[in-house]
């Protein structure tokens, strides 16, 4: 069975499947709390924000990169 790889942060990861999920990459060690929102990173734009039941085909060419940051609240919001 081919394993794919792919990044969260700058540590590489294999997946056994084709297709990984948001929450499944929010809960491989040490895991990305709900507080934060979970980006894949595409070469050469922004990162696109990646939801739980976001499917994501890790058979692309190139390795995935995901990321987190602190959720941002609404611009002027308090």
């Amino acid at each position: 069975m081919a394993k794919y790889k792919f990044k969260i942060e700058n540590e590489t990861h294999e997946w056994p499947n084709q297709f990984i999920t948001g929450r499944e990459v929010r809960e491989i060690d040490p895991g990305i709390p709900d507080t934060m929102d979970l980006f894949l990173k595409l070469r050469g734009e922004p990162g696109r924000l990646v939801k739980d039941d976001d499917r994501i085909d890790l058979a692309d060419k190139g390795i995935e990169k995901f990321y987190a940051q602190d959720a941002s609240s609404e611009a002027g919001a308090r």
